[in-house]
């Protein structure tokens, strides 16, 4: 005897309960790692710094403009200069290693601007401000130095508490909904496995 479509379709409705079960211990294990887990945050703040020279007496401030535009990739691989980083590593506060300094800002560009962004991150509210800050104004200082041609820097507002950001929480309501989903694909594979070898086997000792 053949083992059809239908006979798969009534082992899963007479197994049924088996396959409600292990979805609801799948989604709750999703949903009780989710909780217990250790969960991390990391905070963010930025300082913003415009590089351009001078426009006055300029007879094309669109061409300057493109001309320092163009010049922005330069300085956003100047800001990781190893002299650079030594010297933020010399006023922070908190101890870092230039690996880690360098690890914790990103510089970026603002599109159609003359603004490097300075983001910073760190274990606590005040390291990334005070990283993000020391980082933008070390850059302002010994940018022109390391490139006389920069036009000098200009520090924007120094970056405050409204400028953090809290991120690595996890979603409960995702790996929930994971942990059934996974559950359920897995229950019902078994079973047809299981009902395939059953009636294989029955097949053997009747042939």
């Amino acid at each position: 005897m053949e083992f059809s479509v239908m006979d798969m379709v009534k082992r899963l409705m007479k197994f049924g309960w088996v396959i409600v079960l292990v979805t609801i211990l799948f989604a709750g294990a999703g949903f009780a790692y989710a909780k217990s887990a250790k969960t991390s945050t990391n905070y963010s703040a930025t300082r913003s710094v415009i590089v351009a020279k001078n426009n006055t007496d300029v007879k094309d401030p669109s061409s300057r403009f493109s001309a320092d535009k163009a010049m922005l990739p330069t300085y956003e691989k100047l800001s990781k200069d190893d002299s650079l980083l030594s010297a933020v590593q010399d006023r922070l506060s908190d101890h870092m290693t230039k690996s880690e300094i360098n690890s914790a800002v990103s510089v970026t560009n603002a599109t159609d601007t003359l603004v490097l962004n300075f983001k910073a991150t760190g274990a606590s509210t005040n390291k990334a401000k005070n990283l993000a800050n020391t980082y933008a104004e070390v850059f302002a200082e010994y940018g022109p130095k390391l490139y006389p041609d920069m036009g000098q820097p200009t520090l924007m507002s120094a970056a405050n508490g409204s400028d953090v950001t809290t991120v690595g929480m996890k979603n409960s309501k995702k790996l929930t909904i994971f942990g059934a989903a996974f559950g359920f694909v897995a229950s019902v594979f078994v079973l047809m496995i299981t009902g395939i070898v059953a009636n294989y086997k029955q097949l053997k000792k009747q042939g």
